[in-house]
């Protein structure tokens, strides 16, 4: 694939200047760049795992260290903005709509939306965590209002919060995001990073290689039943609170896994079954909180429109 045809094509005066994004690309090679593991912000949770700590402690850092809200939307900014970029290019005719860059505008969307579940599923750390949450609602709520379908409508408040929630968050100002830097060359393994159009054949190759669906209902299923497990046994221990950070570590970690499993588009009728059973395993869990079934449900019904506020 030619790496220049997506190269970003930026105004006279505006973006970096040479050194800066000499500094951007520190190891290309006769104009391309190594390939890179690319890591969505549902499959970057899997790092705070730490498999040598007990199975409570493991848990409980999911929780306790779970990423900021106000980090995973400036990603999302990010990503939105080379897509933006790349759609343009194909508009005025600069780069052919191939295969390769359709490949990688789909990556891109896939990178968008992994960061808008994993928005709604991950519990605020802050103020300004709660004002990216109150910013994202309001645009899933404005998509809302404009379909004609109720089931939307319905996942849609249940999702938000309610009407009470849309009253409370009707004013809030917008975060404050930070500035994404095109880190994608130098994140560690397993790490969400911010991933520019430079790196197209990671995205290429990252889309071409997918997920294992199999192994991701596997682990939320024995995750979820974990969580039973620590349920039952929570009211007869003298400090039930001990449990509380586990639980909710292990149901977040779960939860992401199937938002990732049904957000990517099933290549075969066995990939599309496993999907399907993903939310049969969820349904009848009214003792998990509301908004993460809906926003697994929202994952599953994606079409390919990003929402990135």
């Amino acid at each position: 694939m030619n790496i220049d045809i997506l190269q970003p094509i930026l105004p006279h005066g505006d973006g970096p200047d040479k050194d800066e994004r000499e500094r951007e690309v520190p190891e290309a090679i006769s104009g391309r760049l190594p390939l890179v593991s690319v890591t969505d912000e549902l499959e970057a949770l899997e790092r705070l795992i730490d498999d040598d700590a007990p199975r409570l402690r493991r848990f409980n850092a999911v929780w306790q260290d779970r990423p900021s809200l106000v980090v995973i939307r400036a990603r999302a900014r990010f990503h939105a903005g080379e897509l933006d970029r790349l759609l343009g290019q194909v508009r005025e005719g600069q780069i052919s709509a191939s295969a390769e860059v359709l490949c990688c505008i789909r990556a891109l969307a896939l990178l968008i939306d992994s960061a808008n579940a994993a928005t709604m599923l991950i519990a605020p750390r802050d103020d300004e965590d709660h004002r990216a949450l109150a910013s994202l609602r309001r645009a899933l709520r404005a998509q809302a209002r404009r379909s004609r379908d109720p089931a939307v409508r319905h996942r849609t408040e249940r999702l938000c919060g309610g009407a009470l929630v849309a009253m409370s968050e009707h004013n809030v100002r917008p975060p404050r995001l930070p500035q994404a830097s095109p880190d994608g060359l130098v994140a560690k393994p397993g790490e969400a990073a911010a991933y520019p159009l430079v790196l197209a054949p990671s995205l290429q190759l990252w889309i071409e290689t997918g997920i294992d669906t199999g192994d991701l209902i596997a682990g939320a299923r024995a995750l979820l039943a974990q969580v039973d497990r620590w349920r039952r046994v929570q009211p007869r221990l003298t400090e039930p609170g001990l449990l509380d950070a586990a639980i909710r570590g292990a149901t977040l970690l779960a939860y992401a896994r199937l938002a990732r499993l049904v957000l990517w588009p099933a290549r075969d009728a066995d990939k599309a079954s496993i999907q399907r059973a993903a939310l049969d395993l969820i349904a009848p869990r009214h003792r998990d909180p509301d908004h993460l079934r809906a926003a697994v449900e929202w994952a599953a019904a994606r079409d390919g429109l990003c929402l990135e506020r």
